[in-house]
């Protein structure tokens, strides 16, 4: 009995995909027992609202907790702030000498003191002590002096930068953590980074840390995480973590430098959190900014949201235009299926390793498949790629790592599917009829061809990214600590693929397309390559978190629009592009029309391409990315349809124009 290989490779991918469905539901359930959110504000914040509007700050922080707030941040104390405070003053000596002339103030042994050595003066003894302990670790007991003046008061004299100095972390008050615990709130520390990173500085702040009871989570405060740049310190902190089992914060888009480092390190503490900058606030409106907070819980696994207070509005009563922002919040999110509370730490949650060769030996026979497209490749050889294919996994795992094994696998999926969806559904653009070479289509059956391949090209993109989605279903990758590699890759490799492919296929005689290589160039092949690169580089500059081009005020109010009404926003590449380009390449194949085919094949392929993608991004939920493909799809037909219609008519109104077009 003849065995038929192509059916083996089916029968693998075919394999692969039951696999990731059934990981799809599993995973799927542990994403909807992960929906608590915690909504934080900074104490500082809070302090400076009440500043501004004259209002009591005990009273504001328990009308935040009332509207939803249940986590209070706090920064360490620093000398800038506690001066600001006027809980410390802090001198040089030519301060010191202006206030002896004016005032008259001595010190017992002023004389000691030399000229460009700081003084620092504070009556409150725990905060004198700490900040005495802190001086004397970061610059050196030999640098560091107690004084005592005629009232009996400590000082401290400091040999040391003075503009440096005033900006590091000091340590957390007391006093504020207490009271915050008192009221009921989760305290969040956010911990400083230092100019001088040594083993006995990262020490000391730690055990700060550690001596601070009931600590809710940790996020690093401004550009650095603790540790930075010393790749031992940064261990030290992540076994810190580690060993008392602390969760952190990894803020999105801010890319903390040393933040990724502890994440992969301990990335089951990691908890992802979103924030609206201080400058953002300035400008965004509360619909815009509250859209924005729901789009990062249900796209992103957002599960702290650091919310900062509106501080520069013109309306009278500044906290009443807080707090309901504050509620509107946590209405949208309660609406939406998510609970208000602490932020939990996801699950480590991962895939055994035969399920990863299993959905490997499923992408393989995609890949032996596409290449049979291009070549014609005898049976045994089939068999040979797929042996060898089988005998590479474990390599290339035992080599890698299964993290990078993973990446890997997750990228050939995602450069393989797309191509193989257009390739194999190509009758629909390549061939106007199998069997009347006259034939004319209905508009009927044009409907019907623009249905089917549209369907025939969107499963197969879905086969590819439920295996991605099935590959990277690890808390890491969950948790954003670890990304999808190869994104513009993924995005701009397919497309050079079928456009190889298009050219390919076009010869019988393969030897001649070298020929065509030394034709020359018209200029109408330069108008068309000038035309296709800029759709590319608009295409890439497009794609991901963050792009030069700005997004038009229209695109931007149809977004808003589609995620209110379809939750899940399908992504405009593929319906408002791929799918009508599609469209309109089947149309134009049903009638006979071949000019420009081409180019709109390769730029209708966005499509697939975008399918693919969407579950690259595993921080996101699998029935998000699902719901989002599907409304992608049935968009992108009716506006495939509405194009695909104005062809057709376009086409029997005009159609002696177009018969002098039948060029590719």
């Amino acid at each position: 009995m003849k065995i038929n290989f192509k059916s083996v490779l089916i029968f693998f991918i075919f394999l692969a995909l039951i696999l990731s469905i059934f990981i799809a539901f599993q995973r799927n359930e542990l994403e909807n027992h992960f929906k608590q959110v915690e909504m934080v504000m900074s104490l500082n914040k809070v302090r400076e609202l009440a500043l501004k509007v004259d209002y009591d700050e005990n009273e504001i922080i328990q009308q935040l907790k009332e509207k939803g707030i249940s986590g209070i941040a706090i920064h360490e104390d620093t000398i800038e702030m506690l001066s600001f405070q006027g809980r410390i003053a802090f001198l040089d000596t030519n301060d010191l000498a202006i206030l002896n002339l004016i005032q008259g103030t001595r010190f017992s042994d002023l004389e000691s003191i030399a000229p460009g050595e700081l003084l620092l003066m504070c009556r409150d003894d725990s905060l004198f002590q700490r900040m005495k302990d802190f001086f004397r670790v970061y610059l050196g007991e030999e640098k560091v002096r107690e004084f005592v003046n005629e009232e009996d008061r400590h000082g401290l004299s400091i040999q040391g930068d003075k503009e440096e100095l005033i900006k590091i972390g000091m340590g957390f008050s007391e006093e504020d953590i207490k009271k915050i615990q008192n009221m009921g709130f989760n305290v969040i520390l956010r911990p400083k980074n230092t100019p001088k990173v040594t083993l006995e500085i990262i020490q000391h702040k730690l055990l700060t840390i550690s001596k601070i009871e009931n600590g809710s989570i940790i996020i690093f405060d401004e550009e650095e995480a603790l540790g930075f740049p010393s790749a031992e310190m940064l261990s030290v902190t992540a076994e810190f973590l580690q060993e008392n089992n602390y969760p952190f914060g990894v803020i999105e888009f801010a890319s903390q430098k040393g933040i990724q480092s502890i994440a992969s390190t301990v990335s089951e503490l990691a908890v992802r959190v979103h924030s609206i900058t201080k400058e953002e606030m300035e400008t965004i409106t509360a619909d815009t900014a509250i859209d924005r907070w729901i789009r990062g819980a249900q796209e992103r696994n957002i599960r702290l949201f650091y919310i900062n207070p509106f501080l520069s509005r013109e309306e009278e009563d500044l906290v009443q235009i807080n707090l309901h922002y504050i509620d509107s919040i946590r209405s949208e999110l309660v609406d939406n299926g998510y609970m208000i509370g602490k932020a939990g730490l996801f699950p480590t949650y991962q895939i055994p390793l035969y399920f990863i060769y299993i959905l490997g030996l499923g992408i393989i026979s995609a890949g032996i498949l596409l290449l049979m497209e291009f070549f014609s490749i005898p049976s045994q050889y089939m068999l040979l790629l797929l042996a060898v294919g089988i005998v590479f996994l474990p390599l290339i795992n035992l080599l890698a790592g299964k993290i990078f094994f993973m990446k890997i696998l997750a990228l050939a999926s995602a450069l393989i599917f797309p191509v193989l969806a257009v390739i194999k559904n190509k009758d629909y653009f390549l061939k106007p009829s199998l069997s009347k070479k006259n034939h004319s289509y209905s508009y009927i059956e044009l409907l019907k061809r623009i249905i089917y391949g549209i369907t025939g090209i969107m499963l197969i993109s879905l086969v590819g990214g439920l295996l991605i989605g099935a590959l990277l279903t690890h808390y890491q990758f969950m948790l954003a600590v670890q990304l999808f590699s190869g994104i513009k890759i993924a995005y701009i490799f397919p497309l050079m693929l079928i456009t190889v492919y298009l050219w390919w296929i076009g010869k019988e005689n393969k030897r001649l397309l070298i020929e065509d290589l030394k034709k020359p160039i018209l200029f109408e092949h330069v108008l068309l390559v000038l035309l296709f690169l800029i759709f590319v580089v608009i295409y890439i500059s497009r794609s991901g978190n963050f792009s030069f081009l700005p997004v038009p005020d229209i695109e931007e109010k149809m977004r808003l629009f589609l995620e209110k009404f379809l939750v899940a926003r399908p992504r405009s590449k593929e319906f408002l592009i791929g799918y009508p380009l599609l469209s309109l390449a089947i149309t134009m194949n049903a009638l006979r029309i071949h000019f420009l085919k081409y180019p709109i094949i390769i730029m209708g392929a966005v499509a697939p391409v975008t399918i693919v993608n969407t579950f690259c991004h595993v921080h996101t939920s699998i029935s998000f990315s699902l719901l989002r493909t599907f409304h992608g799809y049935w968009l992108g037909i009716l506006l495939g349809i509405l194009l695909a219609s104005i062809f057709y008519l376009f086409n029997k109104i005009f159609r002696a124009w177009f018969d002098g077009k039948k060029y590719q």
